[in-house]
């Protein structure tokens, strides 16, 4: 999937998106470069949630939703209690038991209290559920961004070190 490109803008899924943050935002001087490379990356953030939805909707799905999907697909048995997938996520939302309900009335997991301890919750994937994460994460898959996988691995190492 190539760029297609329009008075030297990118033009991305849905909208077009300048090549430069300052552009994008209509700001044209920041504060230090350290500001600006935190706006770059919420910005850009925003930016990729978008592509990933788009990607995700004809499977009527969140970003989130798959997130929870794909990690009950690689838990043995695919079942995991609450606290496990809580802790997985890459986006850690308080409001997981919403977002397993939601799942649930779509018939991806079901749940099940451990009957020893009524407390502990397991969720499973259901077979259903399972076809959906396979069906999402090619849909997850075919999103790019335009960069190489060398400039990929170049993000990735100034990304980690941002974290630390």
């Amino acid at each position: 999937m190539g760029n297609i490109y329009y008075h030297g803008n990118i033009i991305h899924g849905m909208y077009i998106c300048a090549m430069k943050v300052e552009q994008e935002i209509k700001q044209q001087h920041f504060d230090s470069p350290q500001h600006k490379a935190g706006m770059n990356v919420i910005f850009t953030a925003n930016w990729l949630l978008n592509q990933y939805a788009t990607a995700l909707k004809p499977i009527d799905l969140s970003l989130q939703q798959l997130n929870v999907l794909a990690i009950l697909k690689g838990q043995p048995k695919h079942t995991a209690t609450v606290n496990v997938i809580r802790n997985r996520m890459i986006d850690r939302m308080p409001n997981v038991s919403r977002l397993l309900n939601k799942l649930m009335e779509k018939k991806l997991i079901e749940k099940d209290r451990d009957l020893s301890d009524q407390r502990v919750v397991y969720i499973k994937l259901t077979e259903k559920g399972a076809k959906t994460a396979k069906v999402g994460r090619e849909l997850f898959q075919k999103v790019t961004y335009g960069i190489s996988n060398e400039q990929a691995e170049r993000l990735n190492a100034v990304l980690d070190e941002l974290r630390k």
